[in-house]
């Protein structure tokens, strides 16, 4: 027990640090950590703050750049400790992408969406439908859809409520795959992903959990908005772009859902 408290003192010492020396000096880029109840009404606490919780202040300025920057810096950090890592002495060889594989297959990233697709069965069954964000095709059945990660696992794993919406299921399966529309579709198909998440309101269990989602993740939406369903889609647009964008990843034309449903 002794070591125990040993290691979490020497841990809560060590955490402060790249904050105090980031910069020339001490706490010169940031200001020193206090507690929510010693900051200044003016600060806006992320969701779920508690007076007790000691907080890092970051300027607004500070905070566009961590939001534009932070996918570069999450890789960045990840790509620097697989290297670390295959460099201490082990019982056993390990490579760099073994490593990645572990840092990365968090088992929330693998859970199956049993409870998410049970929600969308039971309103599918009190005839209440959806329409395919994509291709714009009806859903009618449980058996026409696959429950998709609009932005995918392979990208960036996400599984808040926000990012899975109901698909046509051929669609998804020979077309989107583990791809992401550009960003003329992804504007185009705006109010299409809104009218999901409105449909989404009409459970009050789905309602409580995007909404929760939504706070956690995008803090300029709030569930008492007068258009929830359309400011969440905004922002969850711009954000799968961003993502895109940042990495790089594949995407496909709007074309494409076009050929699909003239088939």
């Amino acid at each position: 027990m002794q070591a125990y408290r040993q290691a979490v003192s020497a841990a809560a010492k060590a955490l402060p640090m790249p904050i105090k020396y980031a910069g020339p000096g001490h706490w010169s880029v940031f200001d020193k950590p206090e507690t929510l109840s010693q900051l200044p009404p003016s600060i806006l606490p992320l969701p779920g703050t508690q007076p007790q919780d000691v907080c890092l202040v970051i300027a607004p300025s500070l905070w566009e750049a961590f939001h534009r920057l932070s996918l570069y810096v999450e890789a960045l950090c990840l790509h620097e400790w697989c290297l670390f890592t295959e460099t201490v002495a082990q019982d056993r060889t390990v490579d760099r992408g073994q490593v990645y594989t572990l840092l990365t297959a968090h088992p929330a990233n693998r859970r199956p969406l049993t409870w998410e697709r049970n929600q969308v069965d039971v309103l599918l069954f009190e005839q209440i439908p959806f329409s395919c964000p994509w291709t714009g095709l009806p859903i009618t059945r449980p058996e026409d859809y696959d429950l998709d990660h609009l932005l995918p696992v392979a990208v960036y794993p996400i599984n808040e409520l926000w990012n899975l919406l109901p698909v046509n299921k051929h669609f998804n399966q020979r077309v989107k795959r583990d791809r992401i529309p550009d960003r003329a579709m992804l504007l185009a198909c705006q109010g299409r992903v809104a009218a999901a998440y409105a449909t989404y309101e009409r459970s009050a269990k789905l309602r409580a959990a995007v909404h929760e989602d939504a706070r956690l993740r995008f803090a300029s939406v709030a569930p008492g908005d007068v258009d929830f369903s359309a400011a969440l889609a905004h922002q969850a647009v711009e954000f799968i772009d961003g993502v895109a964008a940042s990495r790089y990843a594949s995407r496909y034309a709007s074309r494409y859902a076009s050929r699909f449903t003239n088939l």
